[in-house]
């Protein structure tokens, strides 16, 4: 009676453990998993808030009136925008009367980083690719006109034609006659406005000519609100002042490069 009963009880002990045990485990795993789920959900608040302050601090944003210096060079001579058929009204992004660009975003989607040059470019209607420029039509050129990489320029003084290239100058705000530009080729449309007070100029040149600051550099400082207004003209034959774009024969590692 006495083995039967110790045998019975070793039994029930073992019995016991064996039921125990993955209970024990259970009760392990399931707080793990609890606290699993909460660092992510701390881990991924953490990231929204973080992205969200970033969205909010890149300027320019909705309230915000900045301004830039813009003029458009066609082969020596600028081009003058005055004939703006097809503006677009109550734009983000607008050439007014002074012939400074104003950046004035209205919602998120053309603030901070998609205030970008493309804006202008469509409010005036002009279209840039890579390559490419395209001058809406005008007085000048009735049926609008193309400018391709490779196409030739006059020689000046009646030396040989030079073949042009489509590229944006960008002069950061503050910028001296001896400061070289920012020379961009690829993507112009997608460079943002990131300052206040910004020089810009779009050319189709040789590599390597003298392009300089438009006529409206010297208005930054003093910007007029009012819209643009038709006029006759829309050449001139007046050339930006000259600052050396220095040329550079060193292959573009990205879309721009500080000099020609």
């Amino acid at each position: 009676m006495g083995k039967a009963s110790s045998s019975k009880k070793i039994k029930r002990v073992q019995a016991a453990g064996a039921t125990r045990s993955p209970g024990q485990r259970r009760q392990l795993g399931f707080p793990a998993l609890i606290a699993a789920i909460i660092v992510l959900g701390l881990v991924g608040t953490a990231f929204a808030v973080a992205h969200r302050r970033t969205n909010e601090e890149v300027r320019p944003v909705v309230g915000d009136n900045w301004v830039a210096a813009y003029g458009t060079y066609i082969c020596g001579e600028a081009f003058n925008l005055g004939n703006l058929d097809n503006v677009v009204e109550d734009a983000p992004v607008d050439l007014h009367a002074d012939g400074l660009i104003h950046i004035h975003p209205t919602d998120e989607e053309n603030s901070g980083a998609g205030a970008v040059f493309g804006l202008f470019l469509e409010s005036v209607g002009i279209t840039v690719g890579d390559g490419t420029l395209t001058l809406p039509p005008s007085d000048l050129y009735p049926e609008g006109k193309t400018f391709t990489d490779g196409d030739e320029c006059p020689g000046e003084d009646g030396g040989e034609p030079q073949e042009g290239r489509v590229a944006l100058y960008q002069w950061p705000p503050q910028a001296g006659e001896n400061t070289d530009p920012r020379i961009i080729t690829t993507n112009i449309a997608g460079t943002r406005f990131t300052e206040d007070g910004q020089t810009y100029v779009l050319a189709f040149a040789p590599r390597g000519a003298e392009i300089g600051f438009p006529p409206s550099h010297d208005r930054i400082d003093d910007p007029d609100d009012t819209e643009p207004e038709v006029v006759d003209s829309s050449s001139t034959t007046t050339t930006p002042s000259t600052t050396a774009a220095p040329d550079t024969s060193a292959p573009e590692p990205t879309d721009t490069t500080p000099g020609g």
